[in-house]
């Protein structure tokens, strides 16, 4: 309808509104990552949105990690410092948004306020399973911005399609950049 956009992507139907796109795929080793070079087979997660607000409106919810449990029901952030590049934490995910929770530790890696990029990590030892998992902020003018949400899977587990439900996974970014917009555009202006 006019109101989503869907795609087949490795197999998967993704249904988004047009004002989100998400792609869903495998990759090969060549891909550049942006924090970390990836190893062996790729699995990825790549969506985007416009939001109608200021770049600072929308990195002063998204970088906010102690916040993303009141305003989603798909991912939160417990035992997250204040400043918390570089510190360990952990990430709750539903993948249902029914407050079922899996547990995963996570690394938080960057939280640029320069370069609006928030960037976390975690994974199983020994090469099974690797998330690294980014958020990059830029503005489209001065009262919209293009948030790009998006994860690279590595490891064996993800080579195998194991150890994670991709496809809701996706799905829940989609949700999530929904969910960003809809409290950043409800807030006044700053």
């Amino acid at each position: 309808n006019a109101w989503t956009k869907s795609e087949v992507v490795d197999g998967l139907t993704q249904h988004a509104p047009l004002s989100c796109v998400a792609r869903f795929g495998r990759i090969s080793s060549s891909v550049q990552h942006p924090t970390r070079p990836p190893l062996g087979m790729v699995r990825t997660i790549r969506t985007e949105i416009i939001i109608d607000a200021s770049i600072g409106s929308v990195w002063k919810v998204v970088s906010d990690l102690r916040t993303w449990g009141e305003w989603n029901a798909w991912t939160k952030f417990e035992d997250v410092d204040e400043n918390p590049a570089g510190t360990d934490a952990r990430l709750l995910a539903s993948f249902d948004g029914d407050g079922t929770w899996k547990e995963y530790a996570c690394q938080i890696l960057a939280v640029d306020h320069d370069r609006h990029f928030l960037n976390w990590a975690g994974g199983v030892p020994c090469g099974l399973f690797h998330g690294n998992h980014w958020i990059i902020l830029t503005p489209e003018s001065e009262t919209r911005t293009r948030m790009e949400h998006n994860e690279d899977f590595t490891g064996l587990l993800p080579a195998l399609n194991l150890g994670m439900p991709f496809a809701k996974v996706a799905r829940n970014y989609v949700y999530i950049n929904e969910a960003v917009k809809r409290v950043v555009e409800a807030r006044a202006p700053d």
